[in-house]
């Protein structure tokens, strides 16, 4: 039996549990492996939690796309792509450079809600 965040006692942050604990029951429910796979990064150490910059999102990117990023987004570069940005964590200029190329940043408990399938989601580490 796999690893679950309601096992770990490690963690104290209770808003990370309770995402994991999400993302593990939509991967249960069948909805997509993406979710299991997120919540297995999120529950590790939070120094192994990747760090994506605009830069990177540009560059991979095209117009229209979704991509969730399990951890930290930071605003080295610029990006010129209307994409939708689901992160565990931004930085304060990565949020602003996005809100003025007209990007959507989400949350991951937003974009698990609006698609628990995880359709056409792009995962960036």
């Amino acid at each position: 039996m796999g690893k679950h965040a309601r096992d770990i006692v490690r963690k104290n942050n209770p808003q990370l549990v309770g995402l994991v604990n999400r993302l593990y029951t939509l991967s249960s429910t069948g909805q997509s492996k993406l979710w299991r796979n997120v919540a297995r990064r999120l529950e590790g150490p939070s120094r192994e939690r990747p760090s994506v910059n605009l830069s990177k999102l540009e560059r991979y990117c095209a117009d229209g796309d979704t991509v969730l990023i399990p951890g930290k987004l930071l605003g080295f570069g610029n990006i010129t792509k209307k994409v939708t940005v689901s992160a565990y964590s931004h930085s304060g200029s990565a949020a602003r450079k996005l809100e003025e190329a007209g990007c959507k940043l989400l949350s991951i408990e937003q974009l698990a809600e609006d698609n628990p399938s995880a359709s056409k989601v792009k995962l960036i580490v």
